[in-house]
């Protein structure tokens, strides 16, 4: 049976020793996946300029090509951790990499897609660090910018995330989620997976017009899980281990 998988969080990093363990994850996906969406922050920090790109970036990226090449679709949805990362990735590896947020049908379902950074409006320190850091000045102004100055300004801006948005994730926004689940519902969707808050739940909430289903990714370098959804609409998290995948 068909299906497609959710995943986010893996927040990857330089001489990493959860990278291995991806890769296998990428080169031996489940049986019958045709298409992987990744949710945001594969990486501790992604800046679409190859002045940024270390080792990890280029074995993750190697593994998502050879994926692609099988005929797996591979779509990205933007993180906190993300920057400006469209113009360099999609078509190569991406068929799609979206800003905010993005649509898939599958399994009989209407399925909406975010990251999750933006789903509380209270959080007005991290809304505003996100208008500075990802400023298309700042951004172009990376492209230009020698190998040694672009690695300073990533540690800079890998602090800066870590200062930011971490009383408002620290508890789940349950109704700024239903808020939005509740819109979605109203554009169409039945179903809303977004990841972020590094917890696995699932969530349903009923409106005017019927209900939505939201599933909420658990951090894939926590606890190495992810989403999948059958052909069917049938939808269940599961583990992944050396051997495979086990829900």
């Amino acid at each position: 049976m068909t299906s497609i998988l959710f995943l986010g969080d893996a927040h990857l990093r330089e001489n990493d020793p959860e990278l291995e363990s991806f890769l296998r994850f990428l080169r031996a996906l489940p049986s019958g996946a045709s298409a992987l969406y990744l949710l945001g922050d594969l990486f501790d920090l992604w800046i679409g300029s190859p002045a940024f790109l270390s080792e990890c970036h280029h074995r993750v990226l190697a593994a998502l090509r050879a994926l692609k090449a099988s005929g797996v679709a591979l779509k990205y949805v933007e993180g906190n951790r993300d920057y400006r990362l469209k113009s360099l990735y999609e078509s190569d590896p991406f068929q799609e990499v979206a800003e905010e947020g993005t649509d898939v049908a599958f399994g009989g379902r209407s399925i909406h897609l975010v990251h999750g950074d933006l789903v509380n409006p209270e959080d007005r320190p991290y809304r505003f660090w996100r208008r500075v850091a990802k400023s298309p000045v700042l951004l172009g102004a990376t492209r230009i910018l020698p190998g040694r100055t672009a690695r300073s300004l990533a540690r800079w801006m890998e602090r800066g995330i870590a200062r930011t948005n971490l009383r408002h994730r620290a508890r789940f926004p349950e109704e700024h989620c239903r808020r939005l689940a509740l819109a979605r519902l109203s554009q169409g969707n039945d179903t809303l997976v977004l990841g972020h808050f590094h917890e696995e739940s699932r969530r349903e909430y009923q409106g005017p017009s019927g209900k939505i289903e939201v599933f909420v990714l658990p951090a894939w370098r926590i606890q190495g899980r992810y989403l999948r959804i059958h052909e069917d609409g049938q939808a269940e998290f599961e583990g992944y281990t050396q051997e495979g995948a086990s829900t």
